[in-house]
């Protein structure tokens, strides 16, 4: 089994997340900050996320540089 690392850019993230829910991966700020938990769901203005703890992070598309994750090949 592989595994490769999916990186999506901040302007692809709504049309590239969209159906994956449930999905494990890092959100990572222009800040800098590094955000991981599983995806609830993504609109036009917020990724949310729930993370290790069971807490719920709206996160503004806007301030999202990359999502990043693990994609797995079933073989």
């Amino acid at each position: 089994m592989s595994k490769r690392l999916i990186r999506i850019a901040s302007k692809n993230i709504t049309s590239e997340l969209s159906n994956l829910a449930g999905l494990e991966l890092n959100a990572i700020m222009r800040s800098g900050n590094t955000h991981f938990g599983k995806l609830i769901s993504v609109t036009n203005e917020y990724l949310t996320m729930l993370d290790t703890r069971q807490h719920t992070h709206w996160l503004a598309v806007q301030d999202l540089y990359e999502v990043v994750y693990d994609f797995k090949d079933q073989k």
